[in-house]
């Protein structure tokens, strides 16, 4: 049984300092400057089985930036008991979180096929800052759940892009239902916003993308702009094994949980 995976940079005078502990996961630098770092995660064994509890812990200290890049998507198998996949992370005051979550793959079983109904699935999200929830959501995507009227009916892929901790609009305005069956924008009560995607296959996402490297490089120039990053960092564009791959139908990707911020911008897919 492995224990949590924890990543954490700090600034500490002229440079960074990137603390991991491996658990199911593992981090690899990829990139650092005097403000943060890129990482890599990668898988220590097969994910996700029966029974597999995969816990992460990020802590981005006050003015420091963190980059998480996945580099493969997770499938979960079947099996007779439960699996779950925690992430918790804390951002410091004026630091930057930027995650983008590959697809997770909730199968049949064992027989990863397009067109399957897909397992049960439930994600949850819980955003707190100083003040107190900035989102709280709870998501039952379990197969009877997802059958009834007005949830996901036949379609089984979707893509949620969050912003916490600014308010960034939708980048251009696409008409409702032209990139996919269903997408839907909204601004949360507090700072943040978040953008969900639905439909037969996530390949036919034409919307989701394109909002995250925007948000993205939006948060990103806030952070440059007050001062905290020296070094020019790379943008999600320019950054080679970000972009997803064409996804088979029945692949869901949703944002971690549960997180818990402090004052700053955080981004997650």
């Amino acid at each position: 049984m492995s224990g949590p995976t924890r990543l954490s940079v700090v600034r500490t005078g002229n440079r960074s300092r990137v603390h991991r502990t491996t658990g199911h996961l593992t981090a690899r630098i990829m990139e650092q400057d005097t403000h943060g770092a890129r990482v890599g995660l990668l898988a220590t064994q097969a994910l996700l089985l029966a029974g597999d509890d995969v816990r992460v812990e990020v802590d981005v200290a006050p003015g420091a930036w963190l980059d998480i890049v996945e580099t493969t998507g997770t499938v979960a198998y079947e099996g007779e008991a439960p699996s779950s996949w925690v992430i918790e992370a804390t951002v410091g005051d004026e630091a930057l979180l930027t995650w983008a979550g590959k697809p997770f793959v909730v199968s049949d079983g064992i027989a990863t096929r397009a067109g399957q109904t897909g397992g049960d699935l439930t994600t949850s999200l819980n955003a707190t800052d100083d003040t107190g929830s900035v989102q709280v959501e709870h998501l039952d995507l379990s197969r009877q759940t997802r059958s009834m009227p007005g949830i996901l009916g036949n379609l089984r892929s979707m893509d949620t892009v969050t912003a916490l901790g600014w308010s960034p609009g939708l980048p251009g305005e696409p008409e409702a239902g032209t990139t996919g069956p269903g997408e839907t924008y909204f601004r949360l009560d507090r700072a943040g916003a978040v953008l969900r995607w639905i439909g037969i296959g996530r390949f036919r996402d034409r919307l989701c993308d394109i909002a995250f490297d925007a948000w993205c490089e939006t948060a990103i120039h806030g952070y440059r702009s007050r001062g905290r990053l020296a070094a020019q960092r790379p943008s999600h564009a320019e950054t080679a094994g970000r972009k997803d791959a064409p996804t088979p139908a029945g692949r869901k990707r949703s944002a971690p949980a549960p997180v818990n911020l402090g004052c700053a911008g955080a981004f997650l897919r």
